[in-house]
């Protein structure tokens, strides 16, 4: 089983963090979101992986020439075409049995369970799905005995806790000849509807850590999360070079050893080449690649141009223009 890897879409979401970097790029706990991918593939000995990339694929492809011990390859798409539509675009370097995961994400799916599930079952398509309490947010997934019944994309006037799709799946390759060449696709509008009418769409149930790091809080949650190394069994094996230090005591902070800290920091992600300048107070701050900061923080991202606080609610972030407060170098 090998493995396709989806970097393709804008993250337009979490603007603008994205609008010179790629999503997967986006660091979490001072590494790219891509290394997660990677060293979840590894702590299962998938080392055949496919990059499915539309969006800035340069800063991707720079990157992952990092992986050694993997055959990465790349697929990339002229216009956009989905996350079905890019995975088959890159069909040809797919095994009959393969797996897709997002660049844009973390989990600790049981990768080695899924598919002994997957080869059991008989199913065509395995998905990993989640409980979550903010179902208007996915897809929704109605299941019995192991099987998909039905999907509710994204319901708006659905509430409380109900299962739904991680976007993780196991996928027999001939499913593949369901889509058509060269067209926007997507897995859960276009072809699982598609699959279920002919097929069967199993279901693996996940209890652990899943996040899709969708907008500003998800993906400071994330890294408040992995900031003490996380939920993986995984990362920080080796597969990482340790480029990091924990420092304080109940309130920890994980910076970046290249990072200069004068001023005073709790619970903080500090990243690479960052100075929180003399007289700086941050609290539970993620401060991202190359930031100075000067002034008094709490609960924010903090890049060269924007201070983004994540305390009100989603639709309303409050963004502050760069300022005498936060400078770039």
């Amino acid at each position: 089983m090998n493995a396709v890897i989806l970097c393709g879409g804008f993250g337009k979401r979490l603007a603008p963090l994205t609008d010179n970097l790629p999503k997967p790029m986006l660091t979490v706990a001072n590494r790219p979101m891509l290394d997660y991918c990677f060293a979840q593939l590894n702590h299962y000995g998938i080392t055949d992986v496919t990059l499915t990339l539309a969006y800035l694929p340069e800063k991707i492809t720079s990157h992952a020439q990092g992986y050694k011990s993997f055959n990465v390859r790349y697929s990339v798409e002229e216009m956009p075409l989905g996350t079905a539509g890019g995975v088959k675009n890159a069909s040809r370097y797919l095994d009959d049995i393969f797996i897709v995961i997002s660049g844009d994400g973390l989990n600790n799916i049981n990768l080695s369970e899924m598919y002994i599930k997957h080869v059991k079952s008989g199913a065509d398509v395995t998905m990993a799905i989640t409980m979550s309490d903010t179902p208007w947010l996915y897809g929704v997934v109605e299941h019995k005995d192991g099987f998909v019944r039905r999907f509710y994309e994204k319901p708006q006037d659905m509430t409380g806790k109900t299962w739904i799709n991680t976007g993780v799946y196991i996928i027999n390759k001939y499913v593949l000849d369901y889509i058509p060449d060269n067209i926007l696709y997507d897995f859960s509008k276009d072809l699982f509807p598609f699959v279920l009418a002919k097929g069967t769409i199993g279901v693996y149930e996940h209890q652990g850590y899943w996040s899709d790091i969708g907008d500003y809080k998800s993906y400071y949650k994330a890294n408040m999360d992995m900031k003490k190394g996380g939920f993986f069994p995984f990362v920080y094996n080796g597969f990482f070079e340790k480029d990091s230090d924990l420092l304080g005591g109940s309130d920890i902070s994980l910076v970046s050893q290249s990072a200069s800290i004068v001023g005073r920091i709790s619970g903080c992600v500090v990243g690479r080449d960052c100075r929180i300048a003399s007289g700086a107070i941050l609290d539970r701050c993620v401060v991202l690649d190359g930031t100075i900061v000067r002034g008094r923080h709490s609960q924010c991202i903090l890049s060269g141009d924007y201070a983004i606080d994540i305390n009100d609610s989603p639709l309303n972030t409050k963004f502050f223009k760069k300022s005498s407060l936060l400078v770039s170098k």
